[in-house]
């Protein structure tokens, strides 16, 4: 026992029988509490915690009762991707808000996700977008963006004869390709080198703030075991290419209660600014209708999401106007009514309100940084070679 009440990681991971992998993931779902070790970079974990595991486990091995193993708890996908400890967010143990701040590109941080090993897989120019798929472009519209990249990214990834080269390195040969061809699609650009922060603060003419525009999509790089990136994962295990799992993945994130949580706080902040009523009664009146104050809360994150908190300090610095802090003042008063922090969903619909962008845009951003998190899961996910199939528990007629 490394102090009272405390284990080591290898105490730990012994005492329930896993891995030290699987032991973080059950800190990073917030199943089991963890702090460092003063004088050292070493952690401990709740001994409590572990022993209430145990116990649950037991349990739920009597019992057979899973109804909630798939909402934030087990099962356990094994990852060396993302960590976190409730406070702070890491990819491969690099700090995400250091990251978001000083990583030139989102590129770069995605060879880190993608374990590249100082190989540059977006030295390569992407390929075009065939004329011949303008009609089902035109059939989409501008306005569906994710739609037109979930209609088109298989197709393209038939033309891609390496397409299911599955080892890392083709993996992350492929990913670069469909970053690159979702930046071209969202944006309404030509498939090409430029690095996707670039690409999107010159197609929105936002280049004065192109920094904001790359540290949000550093943020949104990766969140461990989503909705979609789990969806991602089940494609992958399947053995669907990436440019197959990458279109799964985004039809889950358009889901109201996944991406869509952008939007609904965008269009909160929105009736905030523009109403002369009291903000403080526009937010109570939404929970007084028992509905959830969207853009606020997350049940990793009981102290604040750390990637939120990075976006709103950088945008702090930037935005002084008097119409810019009265954005800031309705986030810290919904904070304030609803009891609960502004998570990174917000933060997202709180830098498109503050950069005059369409409702839609915080959405195109969590989308184009996520493929990255998507592509390195893949990857993951095809050097284990096994199928993701849980089993389902019968409560119907028999």
């Amino acid at each position: 026992m490394d102090d009272v009440g405390y284990m080591t990681a290898k105490e730990a991971a012994a005492e329930l029988n896993v891995s030290v992998a699987t032991l973080y993931a059950y800190v990073s779902r917030g199943i089991i509490r963890s702090e460092a070790k003063a004088g050292t970079r070493a952690r401990r974990y709740s001994a409590a915690d572990i022993r209430m595991l145990l116990e649950k486990n037991k349990i739920v091995s009597r019992k057979t009762d899973v109804a909630d193993a798939l909402s934030f708890g087990a099962p356990l996908l094994e990852s060396e991707i993302t960590f976190t400890d409730g406070k702070k967010l890491y990819f491969r143990g690099r700090d995400v808000s250091l990251l978001a701040q000083t990583c030139e590109s989102l590129e770069s941080v995605a060879m880190l996700i993608w374990d590249c090993k100082g190989a540059n897989v977006f030295a390569q120019m992407p390929p075009e977008i065939p004329d011949s798929y303008a009609p089902i472009m035109d059939a989409v519209g501008a306005e569906r963006s994710l739609v037109k990249c979930q209609a088109l990214l298989p197709l393209l990834g038939e033309r891609d004869v390496r397409a299911y080269d599955l080892s890392a390195d083709g993996g992350a040969r492929a990913g670069a390709i469909v970053l690159r061809l979702m930046t071209a699609l969202i944006s309404g650009t030509r498939p090409s080198k430029i690095a996707v922060h670039d690409v999107l603060s010159s197609a929105w003419r936002r280049e004065k703030h192109a920094h904001l525009l790359r540290s949000a999509l550093i943020l949104a790089a990766d969140h461990e075991l989503n909705a979609s990136t789990f969806t991602v994962r089940v494609a992958s295990s399947a053995g669907a290419s990436l440019y197959h799992a990458v279109a799964a993945g985004l039809a889950t994130l358009q889901g109201a209660r996944h991406g869509g949580e952008i939007e609904r706080t965008y269009r909160l902040l929105r009736e905030i600014l523009d109403s002369d009523l009291d903000p403080a009664e526009i937010v109570a009146a939404s929970m007084r209708r028992g509905d959830v104050v969207p853009g606020f809360g997350h049940p990793l994150y009981p102290s604040g999401d750390p990637r939120a908190r990075t976006l709103c300090a950088m945008m702090d610095e930037v935005f002084a106007s008097e119409q810019e802090r009265s954005v800031l003042e309705a986030v810290a008063i919904a904070e304030s009514i609803a009891g609960k922090h502004l998570n990174f969903d917000g933060a997202l619909a709180v830098l498109t309100v503050q950069l005059g962008l369409p409702a839609s845009s915080g959405l195109y951003l969590l989308a184009i940084g996520r493929v990255v998190g998507w592509v390195g899961h893949a990857i993951e996910q095809y050097r284990s070679q096994r199928l993701i199939r849980p089993r389902a528990r019968y409560v119907g007629l028999r």
